[in-house]
């Protein structure tokens, strides 16, 4: 009767109590509420920044390069532009006694006279011993007039015409060697003119050179300079077609005259090669040489 009642109260409970299982998995509220367990998702990874183009860094890098390269060249042409204001340009530069060497660099070889002779300059050309005070530049009309395109020096013996003639303002063009044309540049020259006269039927030719300096005192050291080193340098005769491509070969005078800040060189010879000091034709080549029109005419406007 006990074993009865005992089955009844389990039939009215809903059925057997199973036994738990040791070891069993608990249930998750999904199962709880009826549905079926699903697996826990994986960790997503941590989003990494973009990396920049290997190209587009090296553009970038290659621009920072090219405006630091353009803003030193910009630094650098203020800065000269700057000492060229303060210094006073190529007279400032003359006037410092400062080597700088000429834009044109002339042949390290040429040719020379035989001999060689200059002066100083005289009290007659003081009043043009400083170009400040000789007004502008000289001109082809001054230098190469018309009434001088003849020469008729004393003696008779040859009578030379112009033949060519070439106004420069880079005077490194008329001169051979380096040095000379630095020591120029130190000299404060800015013109050169050059005349080259000829009597081919006599057989004698003279070649003039005016250079344009800073003073009466840098025209007596230049043209005392051309006497001490002609190995280093002489000026250049004007090129021209035979017989006058021969100027410059076998004997020849010259003579170098400071006239206030002038500084005039004269160059004759006969076109055959031959002669010396004797010759009175060439003498006189060399006087009339020095009458340089441009230079008296200036002095004569400043008296």
């Amino acid at each position: 009767m006990d074993h009865d009642r005992r089955r009844a109260q389990a039939t009215r409970g809903g059925g057997r109590r199973q036994p738990a299982r040791r070891g069993a998995p608990r249930r998750t509220a999904a199962v709880r509420g009826g549905g079926a367990a699903r697996p826990a998702a994986p960790p997503r990874p941590e989003p990494r920044a973009p990396k920049a183009p290997a190209k587009r860094a090296r553009r970038s890098g290659h621009r920072a390069l090219y405006f630091g390269a353009a803003l030193a060249l910009g630094l650098a042409v203020a800065l000269a532009a700057v000492l060229v204001a303060v210094t006073g340009g190529e007279d400032g530069k003359a006037r410092r006694g400062t080597s700088f060497h000429a834009a044109v660099r002339p042949a390290d070889s040429g040719p020379s006279p035989e001999s060689y002779s200059s002066a100083p300059s005289t009290g007659v050309f003081a009043p043009i011993a400083q170009r400040a005070a000789d007004g502008g530049p000289l001109t082809a009309e001054e230098a190469f007039p018309d009434a001088a395109r003849t020469l008729r020096p004393a003696g008779g013996g040859a009578r030379p015409a112009l033949k060519g003639k070439r106004l420069d303002g880079e005077c490194s063009a008329a001169v051979w060697g380096g040095a000379l044309a630095d020591d120029l540049v130190r000299a404060g020259c800015t013109q050169a003119a050059r005349a080259l006269y000829a009597d081919t039927r006599a057989g004698y030719a003279l070649s003039v050179t005016v250079f344009n300096l800073a003073s009466a005192a840098e025209a007596d050291r230049v043209v005392a300079g051309l006497g001490a080193g002609r190995g280093g340098g002489f000026v250049r005769p004007l090129p021209a077609p035979a017989p006058l491509d021969r100027f410059g070969r076998g004997y020849g005078m010259a003579r170098g005259l400071a006239m206030g800040h002038y500084a005039v060189v004269s160059w004759a010879q006969r076109l055959d090669g031959k002669g010396d000091g004797r010759d009175e034709t060439l003498l006189s080549l060399l006087i009339e040489g020095g009458k340089q029109p441009a230079v008296l005419g200036r002095v004569a406007a400043a008296h």
